[in-house]
């Protein structure tokens, strides 16, 4: 079902614009973590590509623990807008969002838990990002296991009597839970009526 009664070949060229975008800010990101490449004139070219979106979505949300998640966010609401003008369904792109962002969560809760378990190195740039960015969403989940309140940051410490291999078992609660309301957000977006 298309759009508004919109022809195919526009909502075909503006999906694909929208994709597009998607695909500059992804590089933006992916190239600012090179040495060196913040410079390049590709980036140069990206930045002026995806700041008209980027940066009024930072301004709101500010980079929080020195993570910057307006590109993430630029990303999730540009893939809503392309399933509403695809499809013409409000809630359908409403639930695509929320989908979408308990996926990013869930993987990155996913790396989290394989970083704790196999004691990756808590001072490498790539886990620190990851240890700060999803500490938010494991931090509720530290009183279902009060044990393992005098572990460390990051769940790296030995000296925690929660499991003998020391893996953080809060960061696993967060995944099953968000695992769970995915797979039932998914079966209802399937079987909806409206």
């Amino acid at each position: 079902m298309l759009a508004l009664g919109v022809p195919f070949a526009v909502v075909s060229l503006i999906s694909l614009l929208i994709s597009l975008l998607i695909l500059a800010i992804l590089l933006r990101v992916i190239l600012s973590y090179f040495p060196g490449m913040s410079y390049s004139p590709l980036v140069h070219y990206l930045g002026l590509a995806t700041d008209w979106i980027v940066v009024p979505i930072r301004r709101v949300v500010p980079p929080m623990g020195g993570m910057d998640f307006s590109p993430a966010i630029a990303i999730v609401l540009l893939y809503a807008i392309r399933i509403l003008i695809v499809s013409g369904d409000l809630v359908g792109a409403v639930l695509s969002i929320v989908l979408t962002v308990l996926l990013i969560l869930i993987i990155l809760l996913f790396v989290r838990v394989f970083f704790t378990f196999f004691r990756m190195d808590p001072w490498n740039p790539f886990v620190q990002m990851v240890m700060r960015a999803s500490e938010p969403f494991a931090r509720p989940f530290r009183s279902w296991f009060p044990q393992q309140r005098r572990q460390q940051p990051y769940g790296y410490s030995r000296s925690s009597s929660t499991a003998s291999s020391g893996v953080d078992l809060a960061p696993i609660a967060a995944l099953i839970v968000l695992l769970v309301i995915w797979f039932a957000i998914n079966y209802l977006n399937g079987h909806r009526t409206f």
